[in-house]
This record gives structure tokens, sequence and C-alpha cells, in this order.
């Protein structure tokens, strides 16, 4: 039997309710990230240098990700960053283990020094995009 003969078979009630379910598994499949977003990409025009490599702050609550002034949680707070804000990556390096990863970035600021860990960051694996520190 081909689609055609299938499709003149069903109802219209039948019909609407495959369109609904058509439609929705695409929207949801549109509204995931592919695995080049969920990665550190290029700044482009929004970072220092356009060359540069920034990614989104995730997996943090309302109060913020506090940033520190070196790679672990012994350094001082400096700055807060809230979920989903765009940060520039400007290096890597060892630090305090958070939730099992020991790897920290340092984010570019033209103010300040901040280091957040990388678990926080959508870089994917930063030390295939951006060099240690």
């Amino acid at each position: 039997m081909s689609i055609k003969a299938l499709i003149a078979g069903l109802s219209p009630k039948r019909l609407a309710s495959i369109g609904v379910v058509t439609a929705t598994v695409l929207a949801a499949t549109l509204a995931l990230p592919s695995p080049a977003q969920a990665d550190a990409f290029r700044c482009g025009s929004a970072g220092s240098d356009p060359r540069a490599w920034c990614a989104y702050i995730k997996n943090v609550g309302s109060a913020g990700l506090n940033a520190r002034s070196g790679p672990g949680t012994g350094y001082p707070v400096v700055a807060v960053y809230a979920n989903g804000q765009m940060v520039e990556v400007d290096c890597w390096a060892y630090g305090t283990s958070v939730n099992g990863y020991n790897i920290w970035s340092k984010l570019y600021t033209p103010s300040r020094v901040t280091w957040v860990s990388d678990y926080y960051l959508t870089t994917g694996i930063v030390q295939n995009y951006v060099h240690p520190c």
C-alpha cells in the first residue's frame, strides 16, 4: 500500500493529530542546541578580539556564579555572573575540583582578572580550544 493510499484512508481528525505530533517533535528537535552550540565559539565582534573564544554560563541558580581572583574556591570572590551570560575565555588552568572537574577558565574582562570553574561554562573540552595560562 502506498503512502498516498494510507493518507487517503485516514479521517480528518486522525490527520490533524498526526500533524500535531509531527509539529511537536520538529519543534523539540529545533529547540535543542546543536553540539557546536554546546562548545566554545568565536566571539566575533562581541569579544576583545574576533578570534577570541566565548562560552555561556550554565547550571547556576538565581544567585549567579561566583567568579574568583584565582583558579580555585579558596580565592576571594571578585564578580558574579548570571546564568546564560556570555563570557570570553582567555586561558585555562588546573585548580580546585568542582563536581569532579578541576579545570578553571580565566575570563577576559578589561577591569579585573576573574576565574570560574569550567564546569559552569559551555566550553565542551576547553583544552581543545583555548591555550593553557
